[in-house]
């Protein structure tokens, strides 16, 4: 009964000192409204500092990505069309620039004729031969033809043929960032320390490939202009290659 006594005794003596103007229940009850609207201004003041910290997002710094592939093969001739997104100009110094769609045609034929025309959704132009890929070539600025498959006109020396060329995806491809994020959980080392203050300190390519299959190109270039390569299986998201580059691609 004393020791009773005693709290309430001390009790007492908080309200007092706390709210000496102040009835005991009303002080008990102002003293736990003004303890709960503290806690809340503090979680409010907390919650903004907590989100203002964004995940960076990778796929923002591409500086060149292909999207599509389309072929067509036959006895005489081998067509390939690539779609991509690039940076121009074009340089590998880890710096992304302004990005332009590009479309280019390679063209290789069991006999060269003396002129070459390329035609595809209304974009016309003369073939040059590159003599170290031994194929003839012909780029123009345009968007992915975002189709199955697309015609392609050539004509050799005045007769022109139309072809369809395939594109090489199909249900399962993973597209450009999907390849960049199996790279980044792969090697998240790499993207760590290039990146600093939110932001990253370099350039990415991510290129379509086809060969018995669509893979990806992965290509993570520091503003030193060294390169790390990654080769991304297109269907299962798994790197199967690595390597270390130290100019551009």
């Amino acid at each position: 009964m004393r020791q009773k006594k005693q709290l309430f005794e001390i009790t007492k003596i908080i309200q007092t000192c706390a709210y000496p103007n102040s009835r005991p229940t009303l002080r008990i009850y102002y003293g736990m409204k003004k303890i709960i609207t503290v806690l809340i201004l503090a979680l409010i003041t907390l919650i903004p500092l907590g989100g203002c910290k964004k995940k960076i997002n990778y796929a923002d710094y591409i500086s060149e990505k292909r999207t599509n592939i389309y072929v067509y093969e036959d006895d005489t001739r081998s067509v390939k069309i690539h779609c991509s997104q690039r940076e121009q100009p074009y340089a590998a110094d880890g710096i992304k620039g302004a990005m332009n769609g590009i479309c280019e045609i390679f063209v290789t034929l069991d006999k060269n004729p003396q002129e070459l025309y390329a035609e595809i959704n209304g974009h016309r132009g003369d073939m040059g031969y590159k003599a170290v890929d031994g194929c003839y070539y012909l780029s123009f600025t345009a968007e992915d033809f975002k189709s199955d498959s697309v015609q392609i006109t050539l004509s050799a020396d005045g007769k022109a043929e139309t072809f369809t060329a395939l594109s090489v995806l199909y249900d399962g491809v993973l597209t450009c960032d999907e390849a960049l994020d199996c790279v980044i959980e792969h090697d998240k080392a790499l993207f760590d320390g290039l990146t600093q203050n939110n932001a990253f300190s370099g350039e990415i390519y991510v290129r379509l490939l086809s060969d018995d299959g669509c893979y990806y190109y992965v290509g993570v270039c520091g503003r030193d202009g060294a390169i790390s390569a990654f080769l991304v299986d297109g269907e299962h998201g798994k790197v199967i290659a690595t390597k270390k580059l130290n100019s551009p691609a």
